[in-house]
């Protein structure tokens, strides 16, 4: 019922969605007839003849539902292929195949209807359609799926040209999506005309840097140049602006830099090289708005590594940077023009200022005041905001001015006189003083948080202001705050004002019990298996800056409070918004010894520890939930050596389960790379640990066999690997424990046999995954079964079969359900195309890929590389080698950057039969040479290359004579 209803639904939709006619009668025909069949359904329900029903409906229940099935295909197809076109724009193969569904399924909503209508008589609905009929229908339809499929791959590559491109023009793969529009032009801009032309014109020659202090309107020359009409001509839409003034210098990494410029460019992915392809694709514009707080970031290798990237970006010939800075310190390898941002003219100083603050007066007393201000621009928007706020004269206004500027002074408040001067004049405001304060503690708490005060959580924060409201509505009419989505921040300028930065002096003592209070029992009541954190990802800064004050202040009396509080906080984060964190040096920083526990103000317990364990601080668990974080981050080799440093401290504190469970996860990531010797010697030494401190329980040992037997596997041992995997599997049916450790052993006993050459077993290995997957309604499990199932097909020469399977495999998948799945199904039928010399449709299908990669994300870790090998591969077989070796090596700097050796090897060793291609002997002796130590540092054999990656193989190769055999070896004996 809820699956008829799901698609009666999803057929309505897209019915008034489809602008063509015939495409909505096709629709609302199904919608028809299925609308028959569920109203049938209720009723039988309703009169409780459900055991009639059994005897006829339910005895084609399996059938209709692929009808069903296919109908929501059909929807979807539908949609797709029409999408945004009129009628006369439609692939006329579609609409032959539209009017020809039409009729088709006018028949079948006939045949229905008829059955209905006898079924009022029988009181049951004689459902028991012919078999053949049914088999017909389905027949008919999968028709349809296939042609829309086609049109729809067709639509797909006309939207992404930029990828078309690159795979001829040996640029890689890209991986673009919707990128951030660049902000507009500022509504109040006065005075800059000639300084943001003389910004344009030496863009056209080098790289430019605003400099000047702040507040004084980098980024609003930096915005207005974004907006001017030749560097809108020049770059288009490709303008970039990226924004460092919401997070503080301490909490800028490497990897965060790289995310933010990812996330401006609409790049799904966090490799370096993923942004250099799609920066170096035509012409882009890139603005780095507060460049000075990753300049100053957390660590020296972070900031050294940002340079270098800056380096490299801005040594791309599409590529035009421009930074908005505090200071002049900058790359000296890149070629730049330090443009100097002074303060405003006294004309455009009066001007901005009587546009918040229309004054009568004297042109020259408004002038001396706004001398005082050093035309300061920021200083001049706030202090014209104050004095409308309070409806001052001059008069009042100088006299006030004059006091406050005094009394600064006095006090030694140095350069920045006129802003800070400005800030406290607007503080001792009439509207403000009344407040007490409060209006204080409210800017330093926001000042504090890089992502200002969430307005939810105003009264939390602040308990004892009973006005709370009053005050922060003051304080943003005064500019001093303001209000952006859903949170009140303010100007970096009057942050550093209110924190005292720019004296150099350390944050001032805030009171910062409420918020952590709010925050850390927040925390504390979202529950392990409970997604309630979602909100973290809008108020992630503020906590990990929460976190890190915290842990950097912390005692070894309260250590293990603030760490559990911590390992939350990341697990949280990596559920709902993974991303780069600073907290590695403060976490890393922390005492290894024990440490008793001494609560913080905020109720946080801490678990006892295990018996037999010693008692712990928390760093062991802090450092392995980083661990996990840069795992799912793709960021392998950070995570093994995070891992390697949480089994050091789980020892410490004599927690051998944990130790050992970082060993499993540091043979996971090793595998993923294919550094297969090490992860086998890393579940060796899991499992003498487990046996050695008796924490080996059955499931353990299962677990572990089944890791070493997918191990084997890539070291072509197959009879090992296959003892290994039958007893996982068996443990694992038998104790209905963890079905994705089933569904593994499952696949990798279909590898096994499949790879030995056993065609039979190995098909009944992967039904068995497919039926398994099906009881659980995964969609994404039952797209992996029917791509491993089309391995058999093809071994069988059923091409056709193949194809269809793995359609219905990215159909399952699609949709970001399984970006993975979906990637993989598609590189799939690529590599079949390739092979069967239909080398358009195969590019055609690579598209596809990449655009499912750019919309639902490239960061679907080695999908990147092998992205960019299968259509290196396609490239090949149709004999351009040129744009097969930029695809290869563009695979190999992937797999680099990465340390994916496995497919480092692969596209290494295709670039030395290009060479042989090319009779270039010597070339290719070289590239053999650094496969065949690839494959060493893998710990495999170079025939076991391919084992587990059919569709990467080239043909037979032309390297034989090298030592180098592309092909696998013959099958293994057969085993029972």
């Amino acid at each position: 019922m809820v699956a008829l209803t799901n698609a009666i639904g999803a057929l309505d939709l897209a019915k008034d969605l489809v602008p063509v006619e015939v495409a909505k009668g096709v629709l609302s025909t199904l919608s028809s007839i299925l609308t028959v069949v569920r109203v049938h359904f209720y009723r039988c329900s309703y009169r409780q003849e459900l055991n009639k029903l059994s005897q006829n409906t339910m005895l084609n229940k399996d059938d209709f539902a692929e009808i069903v099935g296919r109908c929501n295909k059909i929807a979807k197809s539908i949609k797709r292929s029409t999408r945004g076109k009129l009628e006369s724009e439609i692939d006329p193969t579609v609409t032959q195949a539209l009017d020809e569904l039409k009729s088709f399924i006018d028949d079948i909503e006939k045949t229905v209807k008829a059955k209905e209508h006898r079924a009022v008589a029988n009181r049951a609905f004689s459902a028991s359609m012919d078999r053949d009929s049914i088999a017909q229908w389905k027949e008919q339809l999968d028709y349809f799926l296939r042609v829309c499929d086609h049109e729809v791959i067709m639509d797909t590559s006309m939207k992404v040209g930029e990828i078309s491109r690159a795979l001829k023009g040996g640029a890689g793969v890209q991986f673009e999506s919707d990128c951030e529009p660049p902000p507009p032009r500022p509504s109040m801009f006065f005075g800059r005309d000639d300084l943001v032309r003389d910004a344009v014109e030496s863009l056209n020659t080098r790289h430019v840097v605003l400099v000047g202090p702040g507040g004084i309107g980098k980024s609003s020359v930096a915005k207005a140049v974004l907006n001017e009409d030749t560097v809108v001509a020049r770059f288009r839409d490709r303008r970039f602006f990226v924004r460092f003034d919401d997070i503080n210098a301490s909490q800028v990494t490497h990897g965060a830099f790289i995310e933010r410029i990812a996330g401006a460019l609409g790049v799904k992915s966090n490799l370096l090289s993923s942004i250099k392809r799609s920066l170096g694709t035509s012409k882009a514009f890139l603005v780095l708005d507060n460049a000075e707080t990753f300049q100053d970031a957390a660590s020296d290798a972070d900031s050294y590594n940002i340079a270098e990237v800056i380096d490299e970006l801005g040594s791309l010939p599409s590529v035009t940077i421009m930074l908005t800075t505090r200071n002049r310190r900058v790359s000296m390898n890149l070629r730049y023009a330090i443009v100097d941002v002074p303060p405003l003219g006294a004309s455009a100083a009066r001007q901005a200022f009587t546009e918040i603050y229309p004054v009568d007066g004297s042109q020259a007393v408004v002038d001396g005041l706004l001398s005082a201000l050093d035309f300061h621009a920021l200083s001049i928007n706030l202090l014209a905001h104050v004095a409308r706020e309070n409806q001052w004269t001059l008069e009042q206004l100088m006299r006030l001015w004059g006091q406050q500027q005094t009394h600064l002074l006095h006090i030694g408040e140095g350069k920045f006189r006129s802003l800070s001067a400005t800030i406290e004049l607007s503080l001792a405001s009439s509207s403000v003083a009344k407040l007490g304060n409060d209006a204080r503690r409210v800017m330093e708490v926001a000042a504090f948080l890089p992502q200002g005060i969430n307005e939810i959580a105003l009264n939390n924060f602040f308990p004892n202001i009973a006005n709370i409201c009053s005050v922060v509505d003051a304080l943003c009419r005064l500019s001093l705050m303001y209000r952006k989505l859903g949170a009140y921040t303010m100007l970096s300028p009057i942050r550093m004002h209110i924190s005292g930065t720019h004296q150099g002096s350390e944050t001032p003592s805030v009171d910062l019990t409420h918020v952590r209070q709010h925050y850390y029992t927040q925390l504390e009541d979202v529950t392990y298996r409970d997604d309630g954190g979602a909100w973290i990802g809008t108020e992630d800064a503020n906590l990990e800056w929460l976190i890190a004050h915290d842990l950097s202040r912390t005692t070894c009396e309260n250590v293990a409070a603030v760490c559990r509080v911590c390992r939350r906080f990341i697990r949280q984060l990596r559920l709902h918004k993974p991303r780069p964190i600073a907290l590695h040096s403060v976490i890393l920083g922390l005492p290894d010894g024990n440490c008793s526990t001494d609560l913080l103000s905020t109720p946080v317990v801490v678990p006892r520890s295990r018996r037999g364990q010693a008692p712990s601080n928390g760093k062991a668990d802090c450092v392995f939930a980083l661990a996990l974080l840069t795992h799912k981050l793709v960021n392998v080799t950070e995570s093994i050596d995070l891992y390697a440093v949480a089994k050091r401290l789980f020892l410490l504190d004599r927690n051998y389960n944990m130790a050992a469970s970082c060993l499993e996860s540091i043979r996971s990531q090793s595998t993923y790379l294919g550094k297969i010797t090490g992860a086998e010697r890393t579940l060796q030494e899991a499992f003498t640990m487990r046996c050695n401190h008796w924490v080996l329980s059955s499931f353990d040992e299962a677990g572990i066999n089944l890791h070493l037997g997918n191990v084997m596997i890539r070291r072509g041992r197959l009879q090992e690997a296959f003892a290994l995997l039958a007893g996982a599997r068996e443990f694992f049916e038998r104790s209905g424990d963890n079905t994705n450790y089933l569904s593994g052993a499952m696949c990798l006993q279909g590898e096994v046999k499949l790879s030995s050459g056993n065609r039979l077993a190995a098909r009944r290995h992967f039904e068995a995954r497919l039926s398994l997957h099906t009881r659980m309604n995964d969609d994404v499990g039952q797209s992996s079964s029917l791509t491993h199932l089309s391995m058999i097909e093809v071994a069988e020469g059923n091409i056709a079969g193949a194809h269809r399977l793995l359609q219905e495999a990215f159909m399952l998948a699609t949709g970001g359900k399984g970006t993975y799945e979906a990637c993989a199904a598609l590189w799939y039928r690529a590599a079949l195309a390739s092979d069967e010399g239909d080398f358009d449709f195969a590019r055609d299908l690579l598209r596809c890929l990449h655009a499912e990669l750019a919309t639902f994300g490239g960061r679907s870790d080695v999908a990147i590389p092998i992205a960019a090998y299968i259509s290196a591969r396609n490239e090949l077989f149709t004999q351009d080698y040129q744009t097969a070796r930029d695809l290869f090596s563009s695979a190999v700097e992937y797999c680099h950057e990465q340390s994916i050796i496995w497919c480092q090897a692969q596209s290494t060793r295709a670039l030395g039969e290009i060479s042989l291609l090319e009779k270039d002997v010597t070339g290719a002796e070289v590239w053999f040479a650094k496969t065949r130590a690839l494959c060493d540092n893998m710990g495999i054999h170079p025939d076991f290359l391919y084992i587990t990656a059919g569709n990467h193989k080239l043909k037979e190769s032309h390297g034989n004579e090298d030592g180098f055999v592309s092909k696998n070896p013959e099958p293994a004996q057969e085993f029972s």
